[in-house]
This record gives structure tokens, C-alpha cells and sequence, in this order.
């Protein structure tokens, strides 16, 4: 292993990279092999939920280069074909999953400095009092698709109170719904 290796990625057999990672508690841990890509800030109001906080930053892997090497985090289908982890000893949020990508909470990784953001996504559900100093390209809803909206959130129009409040009581509607409609 060379010096300026991270103590939390080694080699694997084929040479590359294994990346570490785990919940707060260290009851789930995790490790991938393959490169990350979209790494995002997610802005919408079901990633807040999940982590209680106004915005998280994710990335996405080939699900085949990753997995658990200790414990098993809590699965929850927080909507119609999306599945969310989470550890159930310390309630660190792991995952995202639904048909087209396999996301995993940056903060769960050992070292921070493997990941750059991109992009932010979901800027129609971004709460109006944050402010960024980035330059970064900003989407409307998902990564791919339509061109950005803008450079910089702080660039953008201010998205109301108001708005937010709907989208929330919309979002946490359906998903009391769905909730309802699948219980165990």
C-alpha cells in the first residue's frame, strides 16, 4: 500500500480501489469496488426526511462492486419502487435504490476527500434559507435529462416558503399513503 493511499482504500485483487465506509455506530460497514459516479447534492424533500438534514450529498455505484461486511442495515420502502437503508442500531441512512440507480450517503464513507460533488439535484424542492458559495450545475428535478437550470443555487430564483410547505404536505401525503397501503 503507497503513502499517499487512504488508510480506508486498498487494493483489491484486480487492482483496484476498495473503498470503506459505515453507519455512525460502526454496527454496519460496507466496502465497494467500483468508481463512484453523479455525485450530487440531493435536494428533495424525502432525502431531508431520511437524514434530517436540508440536503444530502450522495453518489452512485454499480450495485455488483459493492458490499456489506458487517451487520445488516434496516430496509424501508419509503415509495412506490424505492428502497432506502438505514443502520437500526444508530440510524445512519446507507442507501437509496430504485430501478435505475443504487445511491449511497457520501458521509457514510471513511475518507470525504474520495468524493467531488457535481451537480445539485431537486433545486424546485431546495429549502429557501440556504445560500451556496458554488458554482456547481443545478437541475430542476434528476441528474440526467434536461439541461441545468442554472450555475450556483444561490444564482437561482429563490424557491418560496410557500412552495415548499406544498411540495412537503404533497410528498408526505403520498407517502402516509403508500405507507398505509403497504403495511406489513
Amino acid at each position: 500500500m503507497g503513502s499517499e493511499r487512504s488508510k480506508t482504500e486498498t487494493l483489491n485483487r484486480e487492482g483496484a480501489p476498495t473503498i470503506r465506509g459505515r453507519c455512525m455506530c460502526g454496527g454496519v460497514r460496507y466496502e465497494l469496488t467500483g468508481p463512484m459516479f453523479d455525485v450530487v447534492h440531493c435536494h428533495c424533500e424525502s432525502c431531508r426526511r431520511h437524514s434530517s438534514a436540508a440536503f444530502v450529498t450522495t453518489f452512485n455505484i454499480d450495485k455488483t462492486h459493492f458490499s456489506y461486511t458487517r451487520g445488516t442495515p434496516v430496509l424501508y420502502k419509503s415509495s412506490p419502487g424505492v428502497e432506502r437503508t438505514h443502520c437500526g442500531r444508530c440510524g445512519s441512512p446507507i442507501s437509496y435504490e430504485n430501478a435505475r440507480e443504487f445511491s449511497i450517503f457520501a458521509c457514510t464513507l471513511e475518507d470525504l476527500t474520495l468524493v467531488k460533488p457535481q451537480a445539485h439535484i431537486m433545486v424546485g424542492e431546495m429549502l429557501p434559507w440556504l445560500d451556496f458559495g458554488d458554482d456547481l450545475p443545478c437541475f430542476e428535478k434528476g441528474l440526467h435529462g434536461k439541461p441545468p437550470i442554472g450555475h450556483g443555487p444561490s444564482n437561482l430564483p429563490q424557491v418560496s416558503g410557500e412552495s415548499v410547505r406544498d411540495n412537503s404536505e404533497k410528498t408526505n401525503a403520498a407517502r402516509d399513503n403508500f405507507a398505509r397501503n403497504n403495511a406489513a
